[in-house]
């Protein structure tokens, strides 16, 4: 019936163009310009499918860097009620869609930013030939990604459908799985790049199950029980509508953190990236070349990719000394500049919000009527002292536990220190009325 697969052994990375030809009896197809490298399959809602002609400022960044090692694949958008086995069909819009390219710039006009600038620094830095795939849609929530399956095998529910925002489209559980990622699933990958979130984040609890039963599924589906699996945390922004607490990112990031219970994930922190009136941040490039630390790191480069992360807490007198991993060398803080408006030049934005490095910002501490004020703070070495003259007997401490933070932690490596808090309050209702 014409129907086959050949399994090939693991080539050595490529240091040219090759050819290759499938023959069987008389017949053969071949094909040229063939790259032997890592394939990384990138996925989540608009920011990681925001292409470049959506970034004015971003855009003369590739206009003629053509990089001969690296290649693009965007693969058609689409929903399904069932798996397909084949990619849906490009429509005539998209007609570069479902094939490789390379990175010229013919081509990144209509691809992903984030996919792009994390490819382009892999390939340059490990100098073999990297190629990303990108298969994802505005708007999705996290339950239009697994299958129905794992779906059902996890015992999953389905975040309660709300008023959407501009950005996004309702679409059923496992639909753009189906359509999107199982016509995939034969393919041979390194890892797998994740950005989303935008669209679960009234329901933290949820997505706190859902995300990892994702990613255990399609390294299984996959066939890829090591794949390193990547993520980017939320960025800044201003309180959504349906927010009454102003504090959902700020539950939601902690919900994202879950995934790093499982091996070989990685968080990527942008609390210093963020734009208040958008939710698509133009700082994609910094956002990406962060994700790549983690995979030079595993590729054996001295880099370090981790933010620092909350550790424990131990009480000094009325002060709260707070411990990290992965401070490395020490902690450090750093100006950090974002914009109000949209559409502005990065960190440009006349009306931006502007954290100078002078003191620590971000750090709020409660006493027993777990009231949070803002909190002064000190660095020593690697841990952190955290006090309130107004709060002598302190119990907990919050870090940028807010929609849109200004604090201003990193690690000397330059990585901004991930939100966190010491607590186990319960979580506000955080949705309004008009929110439902």
């Amino acid at each position: 019936e014409g129907l086959w697969k050949a399994m090939l052994p693991v080539f050595p990375a490529s240091t040219g163009e090759a050819i290759l030809t499938a023959t069987s009896v008389n017949e053969s197809v071949t094909c040229k310009r063939v790259l032997v490298g890592d394939v990384w399959f990138c996925s989540g809602q608009s920011n990681m499918a925001r292409v470049f002609r959506m970034f004015s400022q971003i855009s003369p960044m590739v206009a003629s860097d053509e990089k001969p090692l690296f290649r693009i694949y965007t693969v058609t958008e689409g929903s399904s009620p069932t798996p397909l086995s084949e990619p849906v069909p490009p429509q005539k819009r998209d007609v570069k869609c479902n094939s490789w390219h390379p990175a010229k710039a013919e081509f990144l006009s209509e691809f992903s930013v984030i996919a792009y600038f994390f490819g382009a620094k892999v390939s340059e830095a490990l100098k073999i030939p990297i190629g990303v795939m990108v298969s994802a849609h505005g708007g999705s929530q996290i339950e239009t990604w697994i299958s129905k399956e794992a779906f059902d095998a996890n015992a999953l529910t389905v975040g309660h459908k709300h008023k959407l925002e501009a950005d996004e489209t309702p679409a059923d559980h496992s639909a753009y799985y189906n359509a999107t990622v199982h016509p995939y699933l034969n393919l041979t990958l390194k890892g797998f790049l994740w950005y989303q979130g935008e669209s679960n984040s009234m329901w933290p609890d949820a997505y706190r199950k859902q995300f990892p039963a994702l990613i255990r599924s399609w390294r299984e589906e996959f066939h890829a029980p090591d794949a390193p699996f990547y993520f980017v945390q939320l960025a800044p922004m201003g309180a959504r509508g349906w927010d009454k607490s102003g504090e959902a990112w700020a539950w939601f990031r902690s919900a994202q953190m879950s995934a790093l219970e499982l091996p070989k994930t990685g968080m990527t922190v942008i609390t210093d990236l963020g734009e208040y009136e958008d939710i698509h941040p133009q700082a994609k490039k910094e956002a990406a070349e962060r994700l790549a630390l983690f995979a030079l790191r595993d590729a054996g480069l001295p880099v370090q990719p981790e933010s620092p992360l909350f550790d424990s807490m131990e009480n000094k007198g009325n002060r709260c000394v707070i411990h990290f991993k992965n401070a490395g060398s020490g902690l450090e803080t750093r100006r950090v500049v974002m914009n109000k408006k949209k559409g502005q030049p990065i960190q440009k934005d006349p009306d931006a919000f502007v954290v100078e490095a002078d003191q620590i910002r971000g750090f709020a501490l409660c006493g027993e009527d777990k009231k949070f004020i803002d909190a002064q703070a000190a660095i020593f070495g690697d841990h952190v002292e955290v006090w309130s003259d107004s709060v002598p007997h302190p119990v907990a401490v919050r870090y940028a536990w807010t929609a849109f933070p200004l604090c201003n932690l990193f690690s000397k490596d330059g990585l901004p220190v991930a939100p966190f808090r010491t607590d186990s309050f319960p979580m506000p209702k955080l949705v309004s009325i008009s929110g439902k």
